[in-house]
């Protein structure tokens, strides 16, 4: 029975929003989390225990309310970033008033810029450092990770997003990029991994999260003016650079790939499988597709017919049985 039982707030520890990816450690079990407000504190950060308890909360300080869709860890750090994609309450009122006009209460404001922010994973906001980027925005990242005095963030770039001035879709030009952040230098690389079909709605395997890892899993998108149509299934080599391609047909349309891990034994971060809902446009089936991760390209292993439609885009996670 997946019925709603009602809202979680943490024994009444949490008073305000919460993302939609926390984040959870692989080796202390602790889950961290932000959520940002309309209101200040504008950004609040987050640490769960695994016994469900809050253990730790604190607001960051930022200039104004802007829309902070993700974040990482790394072993170490928290990395936020901070984007000029920023509330519009004139925009809130013109929704309020029709909310059947698809406004969002949101704009475009280039001029405030884009920043990196790193803190202790620990906490401590008055010891976040940031760290300025060209005027970006980013609804998704793959991974994050330190190595000395760097951390690298893998993320899903739009040159834009809400821009009145670019039509169709979200935003500007998509990238796969690598964020490299000198804490000590407090240098910054920007460096483009692909602009072919770059991806979205990114998966990594969650023994890797806040670990160096070797691979990333996308989704794919198709060229179409009028909106963000998703198509494939991408297993992405940060080390080669090489990719594996799973095409589910021209009138089905894959979803974010989830990764479960499989032998416990083998901790490859690509020893498991990927499992996406897919959507047939032509058929009206929607089916969840289960694909070998060591071996994308060559399709589902098993494909389960579900009972009703399921909307594109909807985020997921794995409960396995033990918990």
């Amino acid at each position: 029975d997946l019925s709603t039982v009602g809202v979680f707030d943490y024994g009444g520890a949490l008073t305000g929003s919460y993302t939609a990816h926390p984040k959870i450690d692989p080796v202390t079990g602790r889950m961290h989390s932000f959520g940002y407000g309309f209101t200040a504190p504008f950004l609040q950060y987050y640490v769960i225990e695994p016994d469900g308890t809050m253990s730790h909360q604190e607001p960051i300080e930022v200039p104004r309310s802007t829309m902070m869709h993700d974040f990482q860890i790394t072993e170490t750090d928290v990395v936020f970033w901070d984007m000029p994609v920023v509330f519009d309450i004139d925009l809130a009122i013109a929704y309020i008033n029709d909310p059947t006009s698809g406004i969002m209460p949101y704009a475009w404001r280039p001029e405030f810029g884009s920043r990196i922010g790193v803190m202790p994973l620990a906490g401590g906001a008055d010891r976040i450092q940031w760290f300025d980027i060209d005027p970006c925005y980013v609804f998704h990242s793959v991974n994050a990770f330190r190595k000395g005095d760097e951390v690298m963030v893998d993320v899903c770039r739009l040159s834009s997003v809400f821009d009145p001035t670019t039509k169709g879709g979200l935003g500007g030009e998509a990238s796969l990029r690598r964020w490299t952040v000198n804490t000590t230098t407090g240098t910054v690389t920007d460096d483009v991994i692909t602009t072919d079909n770059p991806g979205d709605l990114p998966g990594r395997d969650p023994r890797r999260v806040g670990r160096e890892h070797r691979y990333g899993y996308l989704t794919g998108t198709r060229e179409n003016p009028n909106t963000v149509e998703l198509g494939n299934i991408i297993k992405h080599d940060f080390t080669t650079g090489a990719r594996q391609v799973w095409e589910p047909g021209p009138t089905r349309h894959a979803t974010e790939p989830l990764f479960v891990p499989g032998d416990a034994t083998d901790l490859a971060d690509d020893a498991g499988w990927l499992c996406t809902f897919v959507h047939d446009d032509a058929t009206g089936e929607s089916v969840l597709a289960v694909l070998d991760a060591t071996d994308v390209a060559a399709g589902p292993v098993a494909e389960v017919v579900v009972p009703q439609r399921v909307p594109y885009g909807f985020h997921a996670t794995w409960i396995p049985t033990e918990s």
